[in-house]
């Protein structure tokens, strides 16, 4: 056995030609693939749900084993899960700690490599044969190194959870961390640049130069998705509109429709519905839709003093809808601007948020003035939040009216090519950087691991 992994952490550490795995795990969703691609081969809800009996009993250390088995993924809300609960692979609480639930970790970790073991029966005579793998990639986890995206803050904990659990458990041959920021940038081809993240759980702004992040110049804001589902969903409630989970099938008005329906399950549910509705219809404005605007207003307002030469009907303002699961449509113009407004906006509560554009001034006005020209020449904008249509113009004219660096520093906001670069532009950067052959004396392997401990993974891997 220890030939074999000897054997592994040379042919597969010791060429630039390697078959390694990148996995990017997020608040939301989780991509892993292989090193060299363009794309991820798996993309998974960072959810999973758990049984509200099995959690609450007292059970021993071989119990526990059966009930990680037990966990249900991948989780699929349309379907009705009785007496479940959401358990999410990072936790966050009031205190802004993130912490890492390992069970779930190792159970999108085996469902993506591995694939799930079915077994197979001839079906005239109910022979069980050699099960099968299915989903996933199919792959040991012995034979491939592992590159995992990270936090741009430090966080030492979750890092040592999971390089335990890898070396230790799953055997891997080699392992490295890199920050999200970084990877994003690499994605671009950029070694420096500031890297502006939108993501589920929160709102990131992070210098990169050099290859390196930043952190004593970093910021981090709990403004992303999941901040913006709530506002909507807030909103919702104050205009009495009831959302139906797909779940609940054509028994909207069944008073018994959510019974054995746990709290977390139904609103992970419902949050699902109203996600795919912000990114259906919101929108941030910008000057020209204030114009149009404008002229609507005006173009009302003629006609109402029977000024109707310059103005045609096709012109007024189309009423849009969305519509719900139970057929019920919403009217949008209450959310189709004022939701990602937000982001243009002060927020005192949220760690004493200025509005975005503002925020990136001082980001950059804390850094070295050496290095703010080429930070303000590469702004790169990544993560689900940051789609908004109108985002890159609206931040690009609010900047420039701030006047704050020299008219000859060239402000630059560098645009993703495709929708997957801009959603998974960190694996992306994984995926690069695993394939590089200058980064494959960084592996960190598991022999080393074995020599110097968790010592050797923070002083490669920053």
């Amino acid at each position: 056995m220890n030939l074999k992994n000897e054997t592994n952490e040379n042919v597969l550490c010791g060429g630039e030609d390697i078959s390694a795995l990148v996995v990017d795990l997020g608040f939301n969703t989780s991509k892993i693939g292989h090193n060299q691609e363009d794309t991820p081969r798996i993309f998974l809800n960072s959810i999973c749900g758990e049984n509200i009996y099995e959690s609450e009993r007292n059970i021993n250390e071989l119990e526990k084993k059966n009930n990680f088995k037990k966990l249900k993924f991948p989780l699929n809300l349309y379907n009705r899960n009785e007496n479940v609960r959401i358990k999410p692979l990072f936790d966050r609480d009031k205190s802004n700690n993130v912490t890492l639930n390992s069970d779930v970790f190792e159970r999108i970790l085996e469902y993506s490599i591995e694939g799930v073991e079915v077994k197979r029966i001839f079906e005239c005579t109910d022979e069980i044969i050699d099960p099968i793998k299915l989903g996933g990639l199919n792959l040991k986890f012995d034979e491939h190194p592992i590159l995992l995206s990270e936090s741009n803050i430090h966080n030492n904990k979750i890092r040592e959870e999971i390089t335990e659990l890898l070396f230790e458990k799953y055997n891997v041959p080699a392992l490295y961390f890199a920050k999200k920021a970084k990877l994003t940038s690499f994605s671009l081809g950029r070694s420096n640049s500031l890297v502006i993240d939108i993501g589920f759980s929160s709102l990131n702004i992070n210098p990169v130069y050099e290859g390196y992040v930043l952190q004593k110049n970093s910021l981090e804001y709990n403004i992303g998705g999941d901040y913006f589902d709530k506002l909507i969903y807030n909103k919702l409630k104050k205009d009495n509109i009831n959302i139906i989970p797909y779940f609940c099938g054509q028994k909207f008005n069944d008073k018994d429709m959510y019974k054995n329906i746990h709290s977390s399950y139904k609103e992970e549910a419902i949050l699902d519905i109203i996600r795919y509705m912000k990114e259906s219809v919101c929108k941030i404005r910008v000057e020209n839709d204030i114009k149009c605007k404008e002229n609507n207003i005006n173009n009302l307002k003629g006609n109402e003093n029977g000024d109707t030469n310059n103005t045609d009907t096709n012109d007024s303002p189309k009423e849009e809808f969305f519509e719900l699961p139970d057929g019920f449509k919403i009217n949008i113009e209450k959310y189709k601007y004022d939701i990602a407004e937000n982001l243009f906006k002060s927020v005192p509560l949220e760690n004493n948020f200025k509005g975005l554009p503002q925020s990136i001034i001082n980001c950059i006005i804390s850094t070295d003035v050496d290095i703010r020209k080429d930070l303000l020449q590469s702004v790169i904008l990544t993560g689900g939040s940051s789609l908004f249509p109108g985002l890159v113009e609206r931040l690009f004219n609010s900047l420039k009216e701030k006047e704050c660096f020299s008219q000859s520093v060239k402000l630059k906001i560098l645009n993703m090519t495709s929708l997957v670069e801009n959603k998974y532009s960190s694996w992306l950067g994984g995926s690069i950087l695993a394939s590089l052959g200058t980064f494959q004396q960084l592996w960190v392997s598991k022999k080393e691991y074995l020599d110097y401990g968790h010592k050797i993974i923070f002083d490669r891997c920053f």
